[in-house]
């Protein structure tokens, strides 16, 4: 079976377990993968919405795996119970949702990947300030979309943890920063480019406010860490 590159990529942060909860599996391909790959003996298979959870449990079947695939509906980490999951994977969300998705889980879990697509910043400090360390971060681009992948663990201390709260990396990645991959530092050209035309748009149109004086600093921010 092949997954998308982002799936791709999540399955292979996830660290081997026995039983990992895949919160917004979709149409079950990353759980499918996580049980052939040998990367964890059983998957809670987990989406909000019924459509996409039957298209799971008819992929699940397919592949013969209903013994180590459960197919849940409902809200996220919410229908678990204490003790049952090692790792949550929660992917293709924004970081609001997956506070959230979190947060009414029964336990927090020493171990979650996930693939956030908003409010970076925002979730990571709320990790942080629940006590886990961001350990890894990669990013990739598939088509036009980036995507950046974290590993989050309880109890460990990472760069995250002596970051200014003003600084720009919560927002771009400072694991990210440090590696300076080629497909980190495009992503962050581009955002500077995207942002010096909306800007110039505003100061040609005489808007000078207080939104055009956020832009230019994040420009100047995003300059110093290229």
């Amino acid at each position: 079976m092949a997954l998308s590159k982002r799936l791709e990529q999540v399955a292979t942060m996830t660290p081997p377990c026995q039983t990992v909860a895949d919160v917004g599996t979709d149409h079950g391909f990353l759980a499918v993968a996580l049980i052939e790959k040998e990367i964890a003996g059983r998957v809670i298979a987990i989406d909000v919405n019924h459509g996409p959870l039957e298209s799971a449990k008819r992929f699940v079947k397919e592949r013969r795996l209903e013994d180590h695939i459960e197919c849940r509906l409902g809200d996220g980490l919410a229908v678990t119970t204490a003790g049952e999951i090692d790792c949550a994977v929660i992917c293709g969300m924004g970081g609001e949702l997956m506070q959230h998705i979190i947060s009414v889980g029964p336990e927090l879990l020493q171990t979650y990947v996930v693939q956030p697509q908003s409010h970076r910043e925002e979730l990571k400090k709320f990790l942080v300030a629940q006590g886990y360390g961001i350990t890894d971060e990669q990013c990739l681009q598939e088509g036009k979309q980036y995507y950046d992948i974290w590993v989050v663990e309880r109890g460990v201390t990472s760069v995250y943890n002596s970051l200014p709260s003003d600084s720009i990396l919560w927002e771009y990645g400072a694991i990210l920063q440090e590696r300076r991959s080629p497909i980190w530092v495009h992503h962050i050209q581009r955002r500077i480019e995207t942002l010096e035309s909306i800007a110039s748009h505003m100061r040609d149109a005489s808007k000078g406010s207080q939104d055009l004086v956020a832009m230019e600093k994040e420009i100047e921010a995003l300059r110093s860490i290229v």
